[in-house]
């Protein structure tokens, strides 16, 4: 390959990893790398593209490459310890940062850093244990008055809380999460502004509302009618945008609202100070934040106050631990007498689930003996959702039902289905022919699959949430297990509000197995999916009644109403 066309493949190549056409851009870096296999330039960019698309062994084969070029560049080390974390290869991560802060090639924030890690795909409750304990620890040493250390958060010192990866197992998080915030104020005196404006109300109330993922996201499904359906006339909605946030039909839906007059977006920049700067200047009166923990750069601006009220709700579904957010908004139906225990901020009941779901779109249809199947059972869920603990449950319902067939649905990151793989196999009861692991589906496939199931698995402790309104387009029941925590409890709430009295609504783990088997062997499981579907219709999808209520719920924080 001469220079000249090699020059033009990796404009080429650079061009499709800029429009995020990863595979495109990474099979041209391929080529370019096997004429210049020292070229860093090439190297650096097909790793990229590696880790987007979840090819996280190859990048780990590409960056070695690298080290063994230059070992003392400073970029190797970080991107080493990012893919081996991807890996959940963490004590080997754990090991590179302590190489690269020795060499003094790798941020000192990794120092700390590397106490945070917790596995995706844990092995055992064991470990479990033993990743929550050093995370324990190293917020009690943050802590302890000996410990000085200060972090910029705008010189890339940013640390990725444990916030998110410490809710996917049955814990109550509070106390933990408390003690958490109190050791990111302490390493970011930022965190600590309570400078917000105290104006008196004029005529309206100013809203805003703070998300990275208003686009073609989960988040962006679940919250943007609800947002939508605050009153222009009592409500002056601002929305607040990442830069990481991607162009979507969702964001074009906010981009239209703002020129109907319904809102206005607003993009913040990307350092921290110039953000608060920037929400200090709308003067808000309350913060809604549907996801508290999901984006890195919005967990830190939730843990300061920069309005009078603050709120967040669904989107992630465990307490923030911080005082600046007073509120979690939820339904009635979702809780018990146990679960305010579970949470900081004081929970706000709405008699809806505080979202209006658009009803699912999909072209093609299921024949009636597609929706009349017995046997399947798909828990069509991120595997990080799946706990140790339900690994029994799914041999148990094999094992129990003879003609079982348990789907479950790979991650793009293919490192955690090998994890998860292993795990299983650990267990003499597995069976690949009886558990099996779909690839990536495009978004109707997936909700042609949750239709052909006879009953969906609600994976214990950390349920469904976006899932269950797109099994509900077909009706396709699905087994849960509430515990205290509401991250176990929409699918729960989503069925009272559909006023199902027969919901395999499950007492404990033994219970839990034994509904699955009984409603995936109805004879009339065709007839109940009609019931629940037609329930949906009715009660689940377009609830203009939650947005009514949505705005109920904020002017009387201002008794306003």
């Amino acid at each position: 390959m001469n220079k000249y066309s090699a020059d033009g493949l990796f404009k080429i190549a650079y061009d499709h990893l800029q429009k995020k056409n990863f595979g495109k851009s990474a099979g041209l870096f391929e080529k370019l790398i096997n004429d210049y296999p020292e070229n860093l330039s090439v190297l650096r960019n097909l790793i990229h593209c590696y880790m987007h698309l979840g090819e996280f062994e190859k990048a780990e084969t590409s960056i070695r490459k690298v080290i063994s070029i230059k070992p003392d560049e400073p970029f190797v080390y970080q991107t080493l310890v990012s893919i081996l974390k991807d890996q959940d290869k963490l004590e080997e991560a754990t090991l590179i940062i302590d190489q690269g802060l020795k060499k003094k090639l790798i941020n000192e924030k990794w120092e700390i850093q590397k106490n945070f890690f917790f596995p995706k795909i844990p092995l055992n409750k064991s470990e479990i244990k033993n990743y929550r304990q050093k995370i324990e620890k190293e917020i009690e040493k943050i802590l302890d008055i000996s410990f000085k250390k200060k972090l910029d958060y705008d010189k890339d010192q940013i640390i990725v809380p444990p916030h998110v990866d410490l809710s996917y197992s049955d814990h109550n998080n509070v106390e933990l999460n408390k003690k958490n915030v109190l050791a990111f104020k302490k390493l970011f005196k930022i965190l600590n502004d309570e400078s917000f404006s105290k104006r008196k109300i004029q005529k309206k109330i100013r809203i805003g509302v703070i998300s990275e993922f208003f686009t073609d996201h989960t988040i962006g499904k679940l919250y943007k009618d609800l947002i939508f359906s605050l009153d222009k006339e009592k409500f002056e909605t601002f929305i607040f945008h990442s830069q990481k946030t991607n162009p979507g039909e969702i964001f074009n839906e906010f981009k239209k609202k703002e020129e109907e007059g319904i809102l206005k977006n607003e993009l913040l920049p990307i350092k921290l100070l110039e953000k608060i700067d920037v929400i200090k200047n709308f003067e808000l009166d309350v913060i809604f934040y549907p996801d508290i923990g999901l984006s890195i750069e919005f967990y830190y601006l939730a843990l300061m106050r920069l309005a009078r009220y603050q709120i967040t709700t669904f989107g992630h579904p465990e307490t923030t631990g911080s005082k600046s957010i007073d509120y979690y908004l939820i339904s009635k139906n979702c809780v018990n007498e146990n679960t305010q225990k579970h949470y900081s901020e004081k929970l706000l009941l709405m008699n809806y689930l505080p979202m209006v779901y658009p009803k699912p779109i999909v072209k093609k249809k299921l024949s009636e003996n597609d929706l009349q199947r017995k046997n399947i059972y798909s828990c069509p869920q991120t595997l990080f959702k799946i706990h140790p603990d339900f690994d029994q449950i799914i041999f148990d319902i094999i094992e129990m039902d003879k003609k079982a067939i348990v789907y479950l649905i790979k991650d793009r990151n293919k490192v955690w289905y090998k994890k998860l793989i292993n795990r299983l196999s650990n267990n003499n009861k597995y069976d690949p022919t009886k558990i099996i692991f779909l690839d990536p589906l495009n978004y109707e496939d997936y909700l042609l699959h949750i239709g052909k199931a006879s009953v969906l698995l609600d994976p214990i402790y950390y349920g469904a949430g976006n899932s269950f309104f797109e099994s509900m387009l077909f009706g396709t029941p699905s087994v849960t297990l509430p515990t205290e925590h509401i991250k176990s409890r929409l699918v729960l709430g989503a069925y009272k509000q559909m006023e199902i009295k027969d919901a395999p609504i499950a007492e404990d783990i033994p219970n839990y197995i034994e509904l699955a088997v009984n409603y995936a062997n109805r004879d009339d499981i065709g007839v109940l999916k009609s019931k629940y579907r037609n329930a949906a219709e009715e009660k689940l999808f377009d609830t203009k009644k939650a947005g009514e209520e949505f705005n109920k719920v904020i002017l009387n924080l201002f008794n306003l109403n």
